[in-house]
């Protein structure tokens, strides 16, 4: 009951990553992705609920893509906003720039449903309302698709906060990390998931998504792709930039929803576990289902340590360690309150925070207490 859990927990954070190198560096490199004769045509597809204090700044930013004007539209979606959202989209509606607003509101899937099957471009971008490409972004995306083998791209995004915390340090290791990952897996073959704020997919491969529960469309749609037999690249290059919530309450809430749409997603890419899947199903085995089992091994984790501790000294100190651990994410807790910056607490921090999150929404998975909506998290 110690031993095990501790083995998977390392695993799915130390040794598949290490095993990811390794392989890596015996594969031979992936040929140049060959240049298109003819650019395709792109459509940039943004879901919004109420987004009026950022709705201006996305548009100007969006204008500013070095791809050909004449080969891309942008389609905005207003999920029943009650701001000034719809007045501002209805005021910069033109050829280039299409709006549909929808009354009701029914969650992010429901809007891409509804947008991306009327997209005329090959390419789709999807991105979020509060993030902002460089120029070069979009077409960083698209070269990819001259391989005939690549169904999605995923870009990079990088997290601007505005002033350093301790929360802020453990979540830029975290997403270095992620990061990492994500290429080393996009080098031996294909990548699972995607960022839902910079990733693009071949419009024709997107199959429409369950609209009565909660998913995350930038883990759904990906792995749709990958069933059908198309890889998920990840081009660091291709950057956004967004602007995190500076509430931990609301980065909290954030990660509980996340956690609990993972959980209601698991039936729609069961079938892709299966070893026939070959490295899409070790990966994700790897990097996510065990990823996910992690609040439950710590659980069983520190319990067996506990109950040892008294009949062991080596489990004393085990459990002695963890109590540490456990002090010193409270105390990365405490210092992100009273925003004070010390650096070693970020990591762990992060960690049990992200746990905590994930057990969360877990139990409101459990429970059939997340709706498929969202809420805009800003500061």
């Amino acid at each position: 009951m110690f031993w095990a859990p501790l083995f998977l927990i390392l695993y799915t954070y130390m040794l598949y990553p290490l095993i990811l190198l390794v392989v890596r560096r015996f594969k031979t490199a992936r040929s140049t992705t060959p240049e298109f004769h003819e650019l395709p045509g792109v459509s940039v597809v943004v879901a919004v609920y109420n987004e009026e204090k950022t709705l201006d700044e996305k548009m100007k930013n969006l204008f500013m893509t070095d791809y050909p004007r004449e080969k891309i539209e942008f389609l905005f979606g207003s999920d029943g906003s009650d701001d000034r959202t719809n007045t501002i989209l209805l005021e910069q509606k033109d050829m280039a720039l299409k709006v549909d607003i929808f009354h009701q509101r029914r969650g992010k899937a429901a809007v891409l449903n509804e947008l991306i099957p009327r997209a005329r471009g090959e390419i789709v971008v999807l991105s979020d309302a509060n993030t902002f490409y460089l120029p070069s972004t979009i077409r960083l995306l698209v070269q990819h698709f001259s391989d005939s083998t690549v169904g999605a791209v995923c870009g990079e995004l990088i997290l601007e906060s505005d002033f350093h915390t301790v929360g802020g340090v453990g979540e830029g290791y975290y997403w270095r990390y992620e990061n990492r990952m994500k290429q080393m897996e996009s080098d031996l073959q294909t990548t699972v998931g995607a960022t839902g704020a910079v990733y693009a997919i071949r419009q024709r491969l997107f199959r429409p998504l369950p609209e009565h529960k909660p998913v995350m469309d930038d883990f759904i749609i990906p792995l749709s792709i990958v069933r059908q037999g198309y890889a998920v690249r990840y081009e660091p290059n291709a950057r956004a930039h967004e602007r995190p919530s500076n509430s931990v309450i609301g980065e909290f809430r954030r990660k509980v929803r996340i956690g609990a749409a993972n959980f209601y997603g698991l039936p729609e890419f069961v079938s892709l576990l299966h070893p026939c899947y070959g490295f899409a199903a070790l990966a994700l085995w790897s990097r996510k289902i065990l990823r996910w089992c992690v609040p439950f091994f710590m659980i069983v984790m520190i319990t067996a340590s506990v109950v040892l501790a008294g009949e062991s000294r080596f489990f004393y100190a085990i459990a002695s360690l963890e109590a540490a651990f456990f002090a010193s994410a409270f105390l990365g807790f405490v210092l992100e309150k009273v925003r004070l910056r010390i650096s070693i607490f970020g990591l762990p921090y992060y960690f049990v925070a992200m746990n905590v999150a994930l057990f969360v929404g877990f139990i409101k998975f459990a429970i059939g207490r997340q709706p498929a909506t969202w809420d805009v998290i800003r500061s």
